[in-house]
């Protein structure tokens, strides 16, 4: 990861999988004396970001930031992409794709937002229920 810059994600290892992300967790701490064993756990396992809270930037500049700066980082960290809706029948189909392959829904951020911690109205989950 790139020092000196702060980036915000989740842990990710496929649609439907948070029990497997949980367990990796569990018997990491099981395993701390196998380095190897640890390393076969995680292997799998990405870093998926989608902010950089400390750029001073609207979203759009902090996600092109924080691309920028993990861009040769390897293939467990990725940028999850930006799609700008396109109104309400848009964001039915995206959040209709999106949850028939187990996902819990979609992330709406205002553009010109800035970084703010915490609820916000500049940023919204989407789920179907």
């Amino acid at each position: 990861l790139p020092r000196d810059v702060h980036l915000d994600g989740e842990l990710w290892v496929g649609y439907d999988c948070f029990s497997k992300l949980l367990s990796i967790f569990k018997n990491t701490r099981n395993l701390q004396n196998d380095p190897q064993k640890v390393s076969s756990l995680w292997q799998d396992v990405k870093f998926c970001v989608f902010d950089a809270p400390m750029h001073p930037g609207h979203y759009p500049e902090r996600h092109s930031f924080a691309s920028d700066s993990i861009s040769g980082c390897g293939p467990n960290i990725c940028m999850i992409p930006i799609e700008r809706c396109l109104g309400l029948n848009h964001l039915q189909t995206m959040l209709h794709d999106v949850t028939k392959k187990k996902g819990e829904g979609i992330m709406l951020y205002h553009p010109e937002s800035t970084y703010t911690s915490g609820r916000t109205s500049n940023l919204l989950k989407v789920k179907a229920y």
